[in-house]
């Protein structure tokens, strides 16, 4: 069953004859689906950001705004450097124009919702890089030395170095996940079993709580200054590096050097196989056009249980594929395809 591409692409080939067949067929394919829990998050607040002001006068809040929004440069563009950056300068004085909303927190901070897909569009206009709001779960193993001792941080630790450590993570835009204490027991992972491990299996521990990758740092002390030696783990990546919020960082650098996303637009032809149902058809509908990097979704063909879509991609296939890899829901098959289409399976 085709639409033709033109056609589609001008929002006119799916006719309302077709698409009442499409979904017939997919009801008729039967089965039952399945989500599958994703590890990496949708970072919904990426374009609401809290900042301090100095009162509520009408000059404190437009530099309140601007504050914020160099705060959202930083998370979308995925650079630490991009607040102060003279290309987005003109994003940043006209950073009123962009607020959708705005209060003030019992804290006397400014809290400021902008309109992301604004904001997206002039980045994209002006050729910088949009990281999307899929972003990796971080799993932190942090020790803490205590003269002879060595605790481990959890998630609800109140310590200062916690603190500076969530801050940083909420600047870049990255989702960290702290372990409770009774996972650390079940683990065997008290602070002096941390030290000894070997950083494959804490990679594997982490993997099965969920996170896509592995954050092990070694603190001096836990106070918001403390030294702090740091090694992480991503996909095939193990990179070090020393400082309070360093870690942090690496991460953030890492992750935004794979998906953030610059080009232009390009048509990438996408398979699915697995949709036996309404419900999963809807699903992988629904994530595509949720994706930052996509403008456009079309369906192309059904065939069994397989749709092709086809999707405006910014900066075409590859970039593309790392994020929906990244998503948990598809899983990349190999190129069994026609060349130029990229094939996943529908995770159950």
């Amino acid at each position: 069953m085709l639409c033709d591409r033109n056609m589609i692409r001008n929002r006119q080939s799916c006719s309302a004859l077709y698409l009442r067949l499409l979904w017939a067929a997919i009801c008729l394919l039967g089965g039952v689906w399945h989500a599958r829990s994703a590890s990496a998050e949708a970072q919904e607040n990426l374009y609401q950001v809290a900042v301090p002001v100095t009162d509520r006068s009408d000059a404190s809040r437009e530099a309140g705004f601007q504050a914020a929004m160099k705060v959202v440069l930083i998370r979308v563009t995925g650079r630490l450097s991009a607040g102060n950056d003279a290309a987005y300068s003109g994003l940043v004085t006209a950073a009123d124009r962009y607020v959708q909303q705005y209060r003030y927190a019992p804290d006397g901070r400014l809290v400021v919702g902008f309109d992301g897909g604004a904001v997206e569009r002039w980045l994209a206009a002006a050729g910088a890089p949009v990281w999307g709001r899929t972003r990796p779960v971080t799993f932190v193993l942090l020790t803490v030395a205590n003269g002879p001792s060595v605790s481990v941080i959890t998630r609800k630790d109140t310590s200062d170095l916690k603190a500076a450590i969530d801050a940083q993570a909420d600047e870049r835009g990255i989702v960290l996940e702290w372990p409770g204490a009774q996972e650390l027991q079940t683990d065997g992972l008290a602070g002096a079993a941390i030290l000894q491990a070997d950083p494959r299996t804490l990679a594997a521990i982490a993997k099965r709580q969920g996170a896509d990758a592995l954050l092990i740092g070694h603190a001096g002390d836990s106070s918001a200054t403390a030294e702090v030696q740091w090694l992480f783990q991503f996909q095939t990546q193990d990179s070090q590096t020393d400082g309070t919020v360093a870690g942090v960082n690496l991460a953030a650098d890492s992750y935004a050097a794979i998906y953030a996303v610059s080009g232009a637009y390009t048509p990438v032809d996408v398979d699915v196989d697995g949709i036996k149902n309404l419900s999963a058809y809807a699903s992988v509908q629904k994530l595509f056009e949720s994706m930052t990097p996509v403008s456009h979704v079309a369906v192309l063909a059904l065939h069994g249980d397989t749709v092709r879509f086809e999707l405006d991609a910014r900066g075409g296939a590859v970039p593309l594929e790392r994020t929906l890899a990244l998503s948990g829901q598809l899983q990349l098959e190999s190129a069994t395809g026609p060349a130029g289409v990229l094939r996943f399976h529908l995770r159950r």
